[in-house]
């Protein structure tokens, strides 16, 4: 029998996670069955339920892996000459989560489910995790080689401020979702103003 790579298994669990964001953003998240998921994917129930055994579990990866490539630029300033300020780094996240659909009305569809249902809201909490421990250390990086903190108050400081940070974004998501793409001039001026009181 000839052996499955890395490749092929990442390939396979992308194509099976396109499929379910297209569904959600077709059907929401209530709508949309694995059954959709696997007609939309054009695999068999089997080869699907070999990567992915419930629809939460394959939510949350695909909500891992779309965060992941977001949030990635927050993890190369380590090695950066200059560490940008947050009202550049935070507002440039925000359009490229804004940017993408269906990814952000997929984030209101989960914070919606994680209110009353027991899978999304630990969806929902582990990728705040993941979001809330990348923006520490961004934020604790820039206070520390930026603003000249030494490391533990920087470190105390960004603990402080980064899930205030993580709700101003979901805020600013919201917003957008329910006024429309008129709003995001105004909101973007408005963080940018918020988070520049940061670097002072």
């Amino acid at each position: 029998m000839p052996k499955v790579t890395d490749e092929h298994r990442e390939a396979m669990r992308t194509r099976i996670q396109d499929a379910a964001l297209s569904c959600f953003t077709r059907k929401g998240f209530a709508g949309a069955s694995m059954a959709d998921i696997i007609k939309e994917a054009g695999l068999s129930a089997g080869a699907v339920y070999v990567y992915y055994s419930s629809k939460a579990e394959l939510t949350l990866d695909a909500g891992r892996r779309i965060m992941e490539q977001r949030a990635a630029e927050l993890k190369d300033f380590d090695t950066a000459a200059e560490v940008p300020p947050p009202h550049q780094v935070f507002p440039a996240l925000l359009n490229s989560i804004l940017d993408d659909n269906p990814f952000a009305p997929l984030l209101l569809q989960v914070w919606a489910e994680a209110s009353h249902a027991p899978d999304f809201a630990t969806i929902a909490a582990e990728i705040y995790s993941d979001l809330i421990g990348r923006f520490e250390a961004y934020l604790s990086l820039y206070f520390h080689r930026e603003a000249g903190m030494d490391e533990a108050a920087a470190n105390a400081k960004a603990h402080q401020i980064a899930p205030a940070v993580l709700a101003v974004m979901q805020g600013a998501i919201v917003q957008t979702a329910i006024f429309g793409t008129d709003s995001r001039a105004r909101i973007a001026s408005s963080i940018d103003e918020l988070l520049a009181s940061l670097a002072n």
